[in-house]
């Protein structure tokens, strides 16, 4: 796992393949295809948009994942959240709309929902 401590401070883009644990400040759009963490003294002020992510930090801005989003009691998110699957636990602060939908990568639609062919 990387990891950007808490003395670490990006203006600009972050972008990253490999799992990655943040605990510094970031300013900028967040994106990857892999897993995110966002610690306690983060801080994320634009979008997130990786595969999975779990916060205990602070993000302002909406944040997209193709898989789980997990928000811890410690977290303030101001900005709406898009997921396949999403849990929040007590305590924490969301200002937003969460919208939960099936992963990108999803097989096929069940057989009631395929479209008719002629």
């Amino acid at each position: 796992m990387n990891h950007l401590s808490t003395h670490v401070e990006i203006k600009g883009s972050l972008t990253f393949s490999q799992e990655l644990l943040l605990e510094g400040r970031v300013e900028g759009d967040v994106f990857s295809t892999a897993p995110l963490t966002i610690g306690e003294k983060a801080f994320v002020k634009g979008t997130v948009n990786t595969r999975s992510v779990v916060i205990s930090g602070h993000v302002e801005g909406n944040i997209t994942v193709q898989e789980r989003c997990q928000v811890k009691s410690t977290a303030t998110i101001l900005g709406n959240i898009t997921a396949a699957t999403f849990s929040i636990e007590a305590g924490a602060i969301f200002c937003g709309h969460s919208k939960v939908r099936p992963p990108a990568s999803s097989p096929n639609p069940p057989p009631n929902k395929r479209p008719r062919t002629a």
